[in-house]
């Protein structure tokens, strides 16, 4: 197994694009340099929030290298390899592997939704296939299927799997992870939301989505979880607002409404998803207004 020490915050970089639909590479640089100004511990390209199911196999691995470049040995590299057939999903570790990425978030087979048994029998063939060490990625919304804690320490047996996402929103789940797995695997958790109670319990960091967006709120709120500080309970409320805005519409392109509401251009979303309709850019625009939220983006 691949000796990590993966921890604190990793932001899954939103892909901008252009005008004419191809990927703003500068603007998508922009956006690293200021994940790593703002205490980004990692990053991870061409995730769920990244759009991968909207890139063509040639823009993921073109991401992956262009993330690597840029960050120069800055901080690791993480990227998303999830696709539906398990020879896309290897086609993606091995790009990865090319570019020098640190490693790679797995979800289980999309949309088949698999036995247990046929989960560890994917994650088999892959880890067996790939030196690229994995991030199992938890997401019982997306995949259809929950990876549980007992599946998570069988699977924590093959040579590549380092770490865990798990997106359950469970702080239980993630309770069972650590003590079952914390010396063992780099827990992670797949919400800002859950970073104080995850924290608690020990996980070691957070898949991020609103760091992007406000970098020293969220390097704030890790800071102080476990210091009782009395500033935490007034981060909290910023950061719950900031996924209220995520929810007033399909959650990718409405991370990229707020990021663009907050100066921050993000481009437009790709097909199958559309930009937010003027009701729900309304919505974002109210809780930023009521919650403040725009001092986070001119930090």
């Amino acid at each position: 197994m691949a000796d990590v020490n993966w921890g604190g915050i990793f932001p899954v970089l939103v892909t901008p694009f252009g005008a004419d639909g191809s990927i703003n590479e500068t603007r998508y640089k922009a956006l690293i340099d200021d994940a790593i100004a703002n205490g980004a511990q990692g990053v991870v390209a061409a995730g769920s929030t990244g759009e991968f199911y909207a890139l063509t196999k040639a823009e993921r691995a073109r991401l992956y290298k262009l993330t690597v470049d840029h960050v120069d040995g800055r901080l690791p590299i993480m990227a998303g390899v999830a696709d539906l057939r398990v020879e896309d999903v290897l086609e993606a570790c091995q790009s990865a592997v090319a570019a020098g990425c640190a490693g790679g978030m797995i979800l289980p087979p999309i949309y088949a939704m698999p036995s247990p048994r046929e989960i560890v029998a994917f994650f088999e063939y892959i880890s067996h296939n790939t030196s690229l060490p994995l991030m199992l990625y938890n997401s019982p919304r997306r995949a259809g299927i929950d990876i549980t804690p007992a599946l998570v320490e069988q699977l924590s047996a093959l040579p590549t799997v380092v770490a865990i996402k798990d997106s359950s929103g469970v702080i239980t789940q993630v309770t069972e992870l650590v003590q079952r797995l914390g010396d063992r695997l780099r827990i992670f958790v797949g919400y800002e939301t859950m970073i104080v109670p995850a924290r608690a319990v020990g996980a070691h960091g957070v898949v991020a989505m609103a760091h992007q967006i406000a970098g020293p709120l969220i390097r704030d709120y890790w800071d102080k979880a476990l210091t009782g500080d009395k500033a935490l309970d007034d981060l909290g409320r910023d950061v719950f607002a900031f996924y209220r805005c995520f929810q007033s519409g399909a959650y990718y392109a409405a991370i990229k409404e707020t990021m663009s509401q907050l100066g921050r251009d993000a481009g437009r979303p790709r097909l199958p998803l559309l930009p937010l309709a003027d009701e729900q850019k309304a919505a974002i625009a109210k809780t930023i207004a009521d919650a403040g939220l725009a001092r986070w983006a001119q930090v």
